[in-house]
């Protein structure tokens, strides 16, 4: 039973205070119980007590302002993951599984001990009005819920609860929200599938657009509607993992971060819109697509479960502030450590966690010395099972600690954070919090224990553009605290009393994904990401705090997908810029050049105006594989390191610059940064030819007749067949054509392991000044691509940006093999990419070429052929063999 006590002028239910000056301490308990509008009332004060009225006892009840509620008799389910593996209808995208979510799991009975009536519909615009006659102005925000019979939306838990507790007040009886258990219950109406419809969901529930007129939709056998979309509706619970055996009348758990919302929205995929799938947010966050249904009757007196138990970086973090916390590497002697990894998750990716893909981080030195990590972890950065990951480096040892969850709310996109240190006891967290991945809410909470618990998280800018933070946190030198947002246009976000209150800045960044830092005489300095200007990394400076901005080219080259700079003002006064390059030109130790590419770091003395010291992150020593996004493999050396990451930086007490990427952590000291590197030869050596297998024909081959009816409609302006049977192209006057192969014909999938040849035959008839010609692109699913281009008279490689795309730009290709004529008749082209990711490339069985991978971000394995706009070619055929590299007879 749940304990009620009486605390100074308070009723307490269980852990919950209800606030209430009128209560009469000597009443017993059963008459004390009488002044229980609802439990969710726990965080609402002001708690009046009403003289109660009979529950009803017919089926359908509608009380004084029209609210249809359906009796509900006790009995008992399953709750959670049906047992039975759900159909390619329900699981549609990434992050969604056959087996559900890890989070309706384990599956248990559950007795429902008490009748109770669950309204027939979610409360209406109309019904919510006659209790905060305000709200009408929030009608149609977002497109939706305009009429007095639509279900309202843009109400937060709180909202929800006062509600009840008005509406109790008003009936003399016991109306609350209801619990995950009981809407659960009501919502399967008996059924054991998916759906109360059965296995799949009729597309009227889920449909986007629709109006969200209550009922609209058919009733479950309990005559209860509108349980799978709408809008999703707030329960009494505080979300928390399931426990196995069997419960009665369960309320969830003691406490927590975040509400339990049940039944999914218009326009949501169906996967989430299942009867076990638990969604959820934090009691204050509110948008379009939550409302609420209201249940009457008592609230069970059930205990709630405790806690969870802490994560892993939670435990065994020292308080005490060690004594050589200050003390470390000879500030005049180069330090740097080895790259040590800190991404370490489980296996597999079932979540919370995801071994697939991390990225996104952020990290902070707490008080104690020890570094926090935290960064994304998911199977698809747009997806609802996104969630952050945290790792600890406890101070004095050399390991991170394997990863554990740092925040999850429960099927939402958690995209955006930022920790920081505000140099006194506090570490702020800040957090997007998205209905959807471009509608993001900033949260803030805070830790004075090192990051082993935080303060209840807030809502601090709801719903909107440019509120998903950024890993660039500081404090001016007006005592304000500066965060950086962008998912729109980059703003700031300013606090200038420690973090209690919050606006945003008139003026916009350039680019996004920016990093700041002040300068000496006030003014803010950042750098950007795309919108670049004249083909370089964009400077954005202010004088006025963020109001207005002037824009400039840096001397940097840009960043793009999968990339982020840092700047950081160091603790010895000069600037620190992280960032990436390809082919940059450094100053070694004899005074000598040679080029890099990948990450490096640049010092500045004069607040950004000159960068005189610059140098690979890289330890100097031979070629060697480290991982990187994903885990996948790439070569750090003299002259390459990581290419791809979002980037997170903090200096440490002891001097120590603690520099963060994808899965490695690099740690040095100023004066390293400022050591010129070991001479190295101008570029690197190219690879070495190997013999091959040899192989004159390709067992998979795309004749000129299938490679047509693959170009579909899409090229059809494109791409004919020519009175010889071949496929003629002509893009001369039209936009680029491509063709995607291997992706439905049943053959292997590409490899970044086996390695790969494809061949093509062809007569390049024609191709445009400055742009590319006929093209060759494989991407090995491992961060491995190669690019080749034919033009009439030389043979091209791409060694250009990261990003994802076959509209290459032709400026970042490099000769392989020039003073060629490609046009006089047809020549066969072969790339034969090795196990080691080298691909060796022929022309007409002649070895012409040998170049290594170029880096891209992660995406799936895929093999694309066609033609920049301005080419014109013949093609004969395009043959494959995905079981290894061979060369030519």
């Amino acid at each position: 039973m749940m304990d009620w006590q009486t605390k100074g002028g308070s009723v307490m239910y269980g852990n919950h205070e209800l606030r209430e000056q009128t209560v009469n301490r000597s009443l017993p308990h059963q008459l004390l119980a009488t002044f229980v509008v609802c439990s969710a009332l726990s965080v609402c004060s002001g708690f009046v007590s009403v003289a109660r009225a009979k529950m009803p006892t017919e089926r359908v009840f509608t009380n004084s302002i029209g609210m249809k509620f359906v009796r509900i008799e006790p009995g008992g389910f399953v709750m959670g993951f049906e047992n039975a593996t759900l159909t390619a209808e329900v699981v549609t995208g990434r992050g969604q599984f056959v087996q559900g979510d890890f989070d309706e799991h384990p599956r248990h009975r559950v007795k429902i001990s008490r009748p109770y009536y669950i309204g027939m519909y979610e409360v209406t615009n109309a019904q919510y009005g006659r209790f905060a006659p305000e709200h009408r102005r929030t009608r149609g925000k977002e497109g939706a819920s305009k009429g007095d019979d639509e279900a309202v939306n843009f109400v937060s838990w709180n909202d929800a609860a006062a509600f009840c507790k008005w509406l109790s007040k008003k009936e003399g009886m016991a109306y609350r929200l209801c619990t995950e258990a009981e809407w659960e219950y009501a919502c399967r109406a008996g059924t054991t599938t998916a759906y109360h419809t059965g296995l799949t969901l009729p597309q009227i529930f889920s449909e986007k657009g629709r109006s969200l007129a209550v009922g609209r939709t058919p009733a479950n056998a309990w005559g209860v509607y509108d349980m799978h979309g709408g809008v999703e509706e707030w329960c009494y619970d505080w979300y928390g993992p399931y426990e196995a055996g069997e419960q009665i009348d369960p309320v969830g758990r003691i406490s927590g971060d975040f509400k339990v919302t049940r039944g999914g929205s218009n326009g949501t995929e169906a996967y989430y819109l299942r009867s076990a799938n638990r969604l959820g947010t934090l009691p204050d966050d509110k948008h379009g697509l939550i409302g609420f249904r209201v249940v009457l009757g008592e609230m069970p007196d059930t205990r709630p479960l405790p806690e969870p138990e802490k994560e892993l970086h939670q435990i065994n973090a020292r308080q005490k502030i060690p004594t050589d916390i200050a003390a470390g590497p000879d500030p005049d002697r180069p330090y740097f450590h080895p790259p040590r990894k800190f991404v370490k998750m489980p296996a597999g990716d079932r979540g919370p966690l995801f071994a697939k893909h991390s990225h996104f981080m952020s990290v902070v030195e707490c008080p104690n010395g020890d570094l926090l990590a935290i960064w994304h972890s998911c199977i698809s950065e747009s997806g609802r099972e996104l969630c952050v990951a945290a790792s600890r480096l406890h101070y004095g040892l050399k390991s991170w600690e394997p990863a554990s969850l740092f925040w999850d709310a429960p099927d939402r996109n958690d995209h955006g954070h930022a920790l920081w240190f505000d140099g006194k006891d506090t570490i702020y967290h800040f957090q997007g919090l998205a209905d959807q991945v471009r509608n993001v809410a900033l949260v803030l909470r805070t830790s004075k224990d090192n990051c082993v618990t935080w303060s209840r998280p807030r809502v601090i800018a709801e719903h909107g553009p440019s509120r998903m933070p950024i890993e660039s946190v500081f404090r001016a030198q007006d005592g304000s605290i500066v965060t950086i947002c962008d998912k729109g246009p980059t703003v700031l976000w300013i606090s200038g009393d420690e973090g209690q209150s919050w606006y945003k800045s008139e003026g916009t960044i350039r680019g996004k994904h920016a990093t700041v830092a002040q300068l000496s005489d006030g003014r803010l300095f950042a750098f950007g990401r795309e919108r670049n200007i004249d083909g370089m990394m964009p400077i954005s400076i202010s004088a006025d705090m963020g109001k207005t901005w002037k824009y400039s080219a840096s001397e940097f080259q840009p960043v793009c997908w999968g990339q982020r700079s840092v700047l950081l003002r160091l603790r010895e006064g000069p600037l620190f810029f992280a960032s990436f390059c390809k082919r940059m030109k450094v100053t070694n130790a004899a005074g000598k050049q040679h080029l890099v590419s990948g990450l490096f770091g640049s010092v500045s003395f004069d607040d950004g105006k000159t960068w005189p010291y610059k140098r690979l992150i890289t330890d100097d020593g031979p070629p060697r594989s480290i991982e990187t996004m994903n885990g996948h493999l790439i070569t750090m050396s003299p002259h390459n390191s990581v290419s791809v990451a979002y980037l997170t930086v903090c200096q440490s007490a002891d001097g120590v610059i603690h520099l963060l990427g994808s899965r490695q952590h690099y740690a040095f000291n100023l004066k390293w940064l400022m050591t010129p590197p070991p001479e190295a030869p101008f570029e690197p050596p190219l690879p070495k030819a190997r013999r091959l297998a040899v192989r004159k024909e390709l067992p998979f081959v795309y004749d000129s007749k299938k490679l047509y009816e693959r170009a579909g409609e899409r090229n059809s302006q494109t791409m004919s067949l020519s009175p010889e049977g071949l496929v003629k192209i002509d893009t001369v006057g039209k936009g680029d054509c491509s063709l995607g192969l291997v992706d439905d014909d049943g053959i292997d999938a590409v490899s970044d392991i086996k390695g790969l040849s494809v061949e093509f035959k062809s007569q390049v008839l024609k191709t445009a000044g400055g742009r590319r010609g006929i093209d060759l692109e494989i991407y090995d699913g491992g961060c491995g691509r190669y690019g080749l281009t034919i033009k009439e008279n030389a043979i091209y490689w791409y060694e250009g940006l990261i990003l994802g795309t076959t509209s290459l730009a032709f400026d970042q290709f490099t000769t392989v093999a020039d003073g060629l004529d490609n046009a006089d008749a047809m020549h066969t082209y072969r790339i034969s990419v090795r196990p080691d990711r080298v691909a060796q490339i022929y022309r007409d069985g002649e070895l012409v070429g040998l170049r290594n991978y170029e880096y891209r971000t992660p995406r799936d394995a895929y093999i694309k052929f066609g033609a920049a706009a301005g080419a014109e070619a013949l093609i004969e055929y395009v043959a494959l063999d995905l079981t290894g590299p061979s060369q030519p007879e």
